[in-house]
């Protein structure tokens, strides 16, 4: 029920220390490393990969090597991205990636996708950032693209945007690949989940707000002939738990779910009554690993309950 997100940069930079400097990013990948042990070892079966090109001048990890590296250090857990941003990379070669760590991770990928929303970042790297509705038209071909990859030897596929002309995925996934597909747009983004994604990862939000797009999702999965209950439903999940009140992290235009660890069990529970089956969980007070070690002792065993 609940994965961890590995965080792609240091915020609680030291006064004064550059950061941009190497070894803040190898500070970074050491504190991942020791937090993806940490839930493994508290039964927790999924990681999740953020994939951006960076924040700001902070020392940034890449989706994919790092995805590699962790997954190498730690066999048998499931490793998903969280979400790939579908400009970052032509369609055809993100197929083919997805494949790879697939094998590497012996069937235990799950890929997502979504349209991109930081126009910044886009235009900083190079990739055009249309409005959202071209956007979703690529994100559409592009999943096309990549379903067709791994199904079909060879495949083609002619779209607007993008296009794949005989390609061969060699090797074909043994088995299939989930797709998951990230955001909330109720008219399109929903649409296309119910088309196309094996889950669907809501953006960080109130149960309230999950369980309306929940419902949207629905009608668009009757308004295709599918059965919504074969949609895995995620919910991407902000926490600050703490014994202290004072240092509850609370902020006013993003929905943290904070307090006590029985504040946080309660309202872990309204988004699962709302229908949510998994978790994708970052703590707010990262690197230290005091809230992950309160959420695992402390607030694990109301949901047990």
């Amino acid at each position: 029920m609940f994965g961890w997100i590995v965080q792609p940069a240091l915020f609680d930079i030291p006064t004064g220390a550059n950061p941009r400097d190497a070894h803040l990013a190898r500070r970074l990948v050491a504190a991942n490393d020791h937090h993806v042990k940490l839930v493994q070892d508290a039964g927790w079966d999924t990681i999740w990969v953020e994939d951006h090109m960076g924040w700001g001048d902070k020392a940034h990890l890449e989706c994919f090597t790092t995805m590699a590296w962790l997954a190498g250090r730690h066999p048998g857990l499931r490793w998903g991205t969280m979400v790939c941003g579908q400009a970052f990379r032509n369609p055809g070669y993100l197929a083919k990636l997805a494949v790879n760590v697939h094998v590497l991770t012996e069937g235990r990928f799950i890929l997502g996708i979504g349209a991109g929303n930081n126009g910044a970042e886009h235009e900083q790297y190079g990739f055009r950032f249309p409005p959202a509705a071209e956007r979703l038209e690529q994100t559409e071909e592009a999943i096309r693209i990549v379903r067709a990859l791994w199904t079909e030897s060879p495949a083609t596929v002619q779209g607007r945007h993008y296009q794949v002309n005989g390609a061969f995925c060699s090797p074909l996934p043994d088995r299939p690949i989930p797709l998951m597909i990230g955001g909330g747009g109720e008219r399109r983004t929903l649409r296309l989940t119910a088309l196309y994604a094996d889950w669907w990862c809501a953006d960080i939000g109130t149960a309230e707000t999950f369980a309306r797009k929940s419902r949207v999702l629905d009608g668009h999965c009757a308004a295709v002939g599918r059965d919504p209950r074969t949609v895995t439903r995620s919910q991407a999940t902000w926490i600050s738990v703490e014994d202290d009140p004072a240092r509850i992290v609370r902020w006013p235009d993003l929905h943290i779910v904070a307090g006590s660890p029985a504040e946080v069990a309660a309202e872990l529970k309204s988004f699962i009554a709302a229908g949510v089956e998994h978790f994708q969980v970052r703590f707010m007070d990262y690197p230290s690993t005091g809230g992950l070690e309160r959420f695992v002792t402390e607030v694990l065993p109301h949901l047990d309950a």
